[in-house]
């Protein structure tokens, strides 16, 4: 069974996908098509998920975990303040990180976003 294709305006990249397959499955074996069907493969990915945190659940899954906060105020330097820390918690008035063992406090009017900070790669990982 096919699944059926969603009529929209814009094509899907699986309904992209098939379409290739089956221009080079129609050139007929020993084509140039076919040769590059057998040594090379269409991969269909997504960018992944957000790594901005919004709403209760996420706020409460994340519990425990590194993240950045990103706040409207300005350094010295007029850079955006970012502060790390494990996301102890968030209500309705504050966020609370714990930075290197210091409760510190956010308002939550001064927090442009909280989002997880980029995965670090182990020694020896390629």
């Amino acid at each position: 069974e096919e699944e059926e294709e969603e009529e929209d305006d814009e094509p899907s990249i699986t309904g992209i996908a098939r379409a290739i397959n089956r221009a080079l499955a129609e050139l007929g074996e020993g084509s140039i098509g076919d040769i590059i069907a057998q040594t090379h493969s269409i991969e269909v990915t997504t960018p992944g998920a957000s790594d901005v945190i919004e709403g209760d659940i996420m706020f409460e899954a994340y519990k425990g975990f590194e993240v950045m906060v990103e706040t409207t105020e300005t350094n010295k330097k007029g850079k955006k303040q970012i502060k790390e820390g494990l996301l102890v918690e968030k209500n309705d008035e504050f966020t609370i990180l714990n930075q290197k063992g210091r409760i510190s406090k956010i308002k939550n009017e001064k927090i442009e976003c909280i989002r997880l900070p980029k995965a670090k790669t182990e020694k020896g990982a390629k």
